[in-house]
């Protein structure tokens, strides 16, 4: 082969210059680009990208290389990738294109580096060879603003290939901007329908906005009526909704999936001007067809397409698209829109959900179970029923499913099912706890002065005391926080069964008031398992009763650091001053960093000098969360030294550790920080701390201005 390469005029063609001018290793890797596994192929590209990083060739080699894989772009079979085997049979039937497609992938990663290259080969007389369009396609990946002339200039040409003039409106496309947007509208007025639909969907990857004026005319016809119904979505026009409304019910199914989303996509750019209402009008008054035909669409394949359809057909008000929900449940964003849908329908998606009853596949019992619990207003007794069979289901998920729907929409039937439910171990008895105490509160509203008499029958005189029945009552009783359940909780307490033990622990600290309660937790800290002793600490600290501080101060010299950090946060929460000098033996004394943390937040309201001195000299501890620990328990004091101390933090190693002083310091509101905050900002390469030091920033220049006014 002649080494020199075809003068212009001649056609966009392979070079002619073989293998001339490439190094034996980039060869070889080139010439791999032939093979016929795909990760031999791959590996192939891979070795030339990194053969270029790490060796950085001449200005020569890295020409020879770049016309090697034009050339394997242009026409594999003719370039260097085949040198020597041109006639094997595996090669001719196979034409390259493997080959051709890791050349293309090669010159894309090098990216702009290889565009001159590229626009030198390409001759601008060849308005009819493949060579022209490949490169046309490359140039579309790889150029920019500067080509939008060029590609133009093809596009237009009516007597160039239209294959040609289609990609370089893709390249168009692809580059997008205003000039590109511009030459690409004036494609859509070519005589070529097939042009017309290359221009739709360039225009469609540039996110441009064409007037609805330029688009209605493309829906008359069936080669372009998909593309222009995309388009009409992103106009935000109203106009556009009146032209999408018969496009719903085209014969086509790609063009309803295309209005169909459009219309959705309108709806929420309308919205956003609070014209949404042109939407919902037209759409609430399709006809039954068109229902039917969004309908079709919930189970399209392309997820967009089908939360589109499930919108549209809420707000058609299509009950009977509820069942073509449910086998989709399964995807959450579905299952978010179908919650929606049946709000939406309201009564109407009673009589849907019972409709599908006898149908009904196994699978699909938990989505419909969640529905009928977003259902508003009275729900069908034959779906409360369904709910109350689906208690016993023996499946964890769907019988939570139950518990969850009965929380929502249960009534003084549920109980009882739920109560029973309450018994079986793990998450469905969880559940039911919670259902069951949501149900009794919804009925305790209901009924004049309130009360509970349906759930007190249900208990009896006599509680369990181990299983899964006692802690989940334990929970359900925690909940209504009610006075007249506090002795049986305290009876528990004495339970062989730990789990109770701890339920009902916790569940005493949600009844507030002077009860019998506080005592008993104070005993519990004295249980042998250090579960009940943390839980008993937790639910003193809610209930904040100054009985309970000496107990709790014994409880921090508790052998479990987990009841010791418990202790501590009960002790916060209580907030009273004599526990101040054991926080400070804690902070000297305790090797457990979370009981320290705890201990930190105790000293940050008092005020007082030796804190104050205590926090600053911890903001110097190598241990980064008692750091953090110490510049929030600054936060309330108000000496200037304090700020100063924060000031220091903003230069800490760790990015968490900056972030929490600056935090601080805008609470604080110490005007005087502004000036070391703007310079921290200005070294800080955190995105995170710069974002909150710009907060703090911000916050204290307001401050400065109101002290100023």
């Amino acid at each position: 082969m002649s080494s020199e390469r075809e003068s212009p005029g001649r056609g966009t063609t392979v070079s002619g210059r073989g293998s001339a001018g490439l190094p034996p290793r980039l060869l070889d890797c080139i010439r791999r680009f032939g093979d016929e596994g795909w990760r031999e192929r791959k590996q192939a590209v891979e070795e030339v990208l990194m053969v270029l990083a790490t060796e950085q060739p001449d200005g020569p080699t890295f020409a020879a290389l770049i016309d090697t894989l034009i050339d394997g772009v242009i026409d594999p079979l003719k370039s260097a990738i085949y040198e020597g085997r041109e006639q094997e049979a595996k090669v001719v039937a196979g034409g390259g294109v493997s080959a051709r497609a890791a050349c293309h992938d090669v010159l894309v990663q090098l990216g702009r580096a290889s565009l001159p290259k590229i626009l030198e080969r390409i001759d601008p007389e060849d308005k009819h060879g493949s060579g022209t369009r490949m490169l046309v396609d490359l140039v579309g990946q790889i150029g920019g603003e500067a080509e939008i002339p060029l590609l133009a200039r093809f596009m237009r040409d009516s007597e160039a290939d239209e294959n040609l003039r289609a990609s370089a409106a893709a390249a168009l496309g692809e580059i997008g901007g205003p000039r590109a947007v511009g030459a690409l509208e004036e494609l859509l007025a070519d005589d070529s329908e097939m042009l017309q639909l290359y221009a739709l969907d360039a225009l469609r990857a540039a996110g441009a906005a064409v007037s609805v004026e330029r688009l209605a005319p493309l829906l008359a016809q069936a080669v372009t009526r998909k593309g222009a119904a995309a388009l009409l979505g992103v106009t935000d026009d109203p106009a556009a909704v009146a032209l999408l409304i018969p496009a719903l019910d085209d014969d086509m199914r790609g063009v309803r999936a295309a209005a169909v989303e459009s219309m959705a996509r309108l709806r929420v750019a309308l919205g956003e001007r609070d014209q949404a209402e042109a939407v919902d009008e037209a759409v609430a008054a399709i006809d039954e067809r068109s229902k039917a035909r969004i309908r079709d669409l919930i189970g399209h394949r392309d997820r967009e397409v089908s939360l589109a359809a499930i919108a549209l057909a809420g707000l058609a008000r299509d009950a009977a698209a509820v069942a073509s929900v449910l086998p989709r449940m399964d995807d959450p964003m579905v299952y978010e829109r179908a919650l929606a849908l049946v709000e939406r329908l309201g009564p109407a998606a009673n009589d849907s959900l019972v409709e599908v009853l006898d149908d009904l596949e196994v699978s699909s019992r938990e989505a419909l179970y969640r529905l009928i619990g977003a259902l508003p207003g009275e729900v069908d007794q034959k779906l409360i029923n369904l709910l109350l069979e689906g208690l016993e289901d023996s499946l964890e998920t769907v019988a939570g499913a139950a518990c969850d729907a009965l929380k929502k929409v249960g009534g003084r039937s549920a109980m009882a099912p739920l109560y029973r439910a309450c018994g079986r171990e793990g998450i469905v008895g969880e559940h039911a706890a919670e259902a069951l105490a949501e149900v009794a509160v919804r009925l305790a509203e209901q009924r004049p002065g309130g009360g509970h008499d349906e759930l007190l029958l249900l208990m009896g005189g006599a509680w369990p005391q181990s299983g899964a029945l006692a802690r989940n009552l334990c929970r359900v009783v925690g909940r209504l926080g009610l006075v007249e359940f506090v002795p049986p909780l305290v009876s528990m307490l004495g339970s062989s069964d730990l789990g109770v033990r701890v339920a009902a622990a916790l569940a005493l600290g949600n009844v507030p008031g002077d009860h019998e309660g506080v005592g008993a937790l104070c005993f519990a800290l004295a249980d042998e398992d250090p579960q009940v002793r943390a839980a008993a600490c937790r639910s003193l600290g809610q209930l904040g009763d100054p009985q309970s501080v000496h107990p709790l101060l014994a409880a921090t010299s508790d052998p479990v650091a987990l009841v010791r950090a418990a202790a501590v946060q009960a002790l916060v929460a209580i907030d009273n001053p004599i526990s101040l000098s054991r926080m400070r033996e804690i902070i000297l004394d305790e090797s457990s960093t979370n009981v320290v943390v705890h201990a930190i937040a105790g000293l940050g309201h008092s005020n007082q000098n030796q804190d104050l001195t205590l926090l600053m000299s911890l903001c110097s501890s190598k241990d980064h969360e008692v750091v953090k620990a110490a510049a929030r328990g600054l936060r309330h004091f108000t000496a200037h030294r304090a700020t100063a101390a924060l000031l220091g933090l903003l230069s800490h190693e760790r990015w968490d550790v900056r972030w929490a002083a600056a935090e601080v310091l805008s609470e604080r509101g110490d005007a005087t920080a502004l000036g070391p905050l703007n310079r921290a900002r200005k070294f800080e390469h955190d995105a995170l701390v710069r974002q909150i030091l710009g907060q703090a920033i911000e916050r204290l220049n307001s401050v400065e201005s109101e002290n100023e006014a």
